[in-house]
């Protein structure tokens, strides 16, 4: 069973890619149509941030040395939110050494004090962003490029390997699917 939950905020964008999406098990293709290039400064509750710098879909990640890249869009009201965190601070601990996880809040006015006790309560063992104008800054651009309406459900987890687009999931989602295709990956990219 998916769950997932939806802002209200609905904002149109001029499409700028086109994606064919199919079932989970089958991958998504993105096509692009127009060269852009945008550049975003994920920063935590410590002012420690990440920039992130995109061109021709290729996304590099500054200060980030692993090869496979988590940003997962959530918000502390959304229940599959919530129910994700120790799921993917799960995956931190067991890929740590391939994988990071970058978690942006959207769409939530939770001030800086409670979003670290609600760090601290729900265990997040993984880089969560703070910046939420930076991060609705990140989910207005993806969200065209993954064919998302702008009021997408929550949490939306999209998956990078080597700056690349790799698969995205809507909703909940299993931490054996996600482990299934991180492993995926890392085959994938053994001999590179």
């Amino acid at each position: 069973m998916l769950t997932a939950c939806s802002d209200e905020k609905n904002n149109s964008q001029d499409e700028v890619f086109q994606k064919n999406k199919t079932t989970q098990n089958e991958t998504i293709t993105i096509k692009k149509i127009i060269s852009e290039e945008y550049s975003f400064n994920f920063e935590d509750l410590q002012k420690q941030g990440s920039l992130v710098h995109v061109k021709n879909d290729i996304y590099n990640f500054t200060n980030i040395q692993q090869p496979i890249v988590m940003i997962s869009l959530f918000s502390t009201w959304c229940p599959p939110c919530r129910g994700q965190i120790p799921h993917l601070s799960n995956l931190q601990k067991n890929f740590k050494e391939h994988l990071f996880i970058l978690s942006a809040l959207v769409h939530d006015d939770i001030s800086d004090e409670k979003l670290n006790k609600f760090i601290i309560a729900e265990e997040a063992h993984f880089f969560v962003s703070s910046n939420q104008e930076e991060n609705l800054k990140f989910s207005n651009m993806i969200a065209p490029k993954l064919r998302l309406p702008q009021n997408f459900s929550l949490p939306l987890m999209i998956l990078f390997v080597n700056g690349k687009y790799f698969t995205h999931y809507e909703g909940s989602m299993p931490e054996e699917m996600i482990e299934s295709d991180i492993k995926q990956l890392l085959e994938k990219t053994k001999g590179e």
